[in-house]
């Protein structure tokens, strides 16, 4: 029970640390100009039906002003926590390597999901051209959804790996008993504060 809670505590924390990443670096492309594919707002209003953009003020999630925003940003947090499940439940188990090259594996099971099945439902739902990985909405839409899908991927992976790590839930107590020991068997009881210049005619000083 105890390795389940912390996998499902691990798929959650994953999930939505790694997408805020994901969120901050697709919008911060977007409002960079890097792309024009509005990944939050395309998002929201896919699932609301309608959305109104709202000129004015805004933010690197794109939900101030949108009223679709709180609907993409919802939705993309939820995603993250599924992509970390699947995470848990299929790559940890197939993939025995280091959390890098899992976490690598997710990036791209991630970018085939938001590549494949977000831009094609979107293209064909939307009066926007969207495109497979969003071709259509720029030649660097596909190098940030791809850049962007590896880094929730590898955040997302470290994040399970520390929180399922065993040495993340127990307790660490030092023996300072044994601390003390090893450190007085260094010392040498022959050693003195003798000073360089001093004679072996001369006191040592010591305690």
């Amino acid at each position: 029970m105890r390795a389940l809670a912390r996998a499902a505590l691990a798929a959650i924390i994953g999930g939505i640390v790694g997408g805020i990443l994901f969120l901050i670096m697709v919008q911060g492309s977007f409002h960079q100009g890097y792309t024009d594919l509005d990944y939050n707002h395309v998002l929201g209003t896919m699932i609301r039906g309608t959305a109104e953009e709202q000129t004015g003020a805004s933010d690197a999630f794109a939900v101030v002003g949108d009223t679709a925003g709180p609907t993409g940003l919802y939705a993309t947090l939820a995603g993250g926590v599924v992509l970390m499940a699947f995470y848990g439940l299929v790559i940890v188990r197939l993939v025995r390597r280091h959390w890098t090259i899992r976490g690598l594996v997710l990036g791209v099971v991630t970018s085939l999901v938001v590549g494949l099945g977000f831009c094609a439902v979107a293209d064909a739902r939307l009066d926007t051209p969207t495109g497979l990985f969003g071709i259509d909405a720029g030649g660097m839409t596909p190098v940030v959804l791809v850049v962007s899908s590896l880094a929730f991927g590898l955040l997302g992976a470290r994040c399970y790996d520390l929180v399922t790590g065993v040495s993340w839930w127990e307790e660490h107590r030092e023996d300072v008993a044994a601390a003390i020991e090893s450190v007085a068997e260094l010392e040498d009881p022959d050693e003195s504060l003798e000073l360089a210049e001093e004679g072996p005619e001369q006191s040592r000083v010591g305690a």
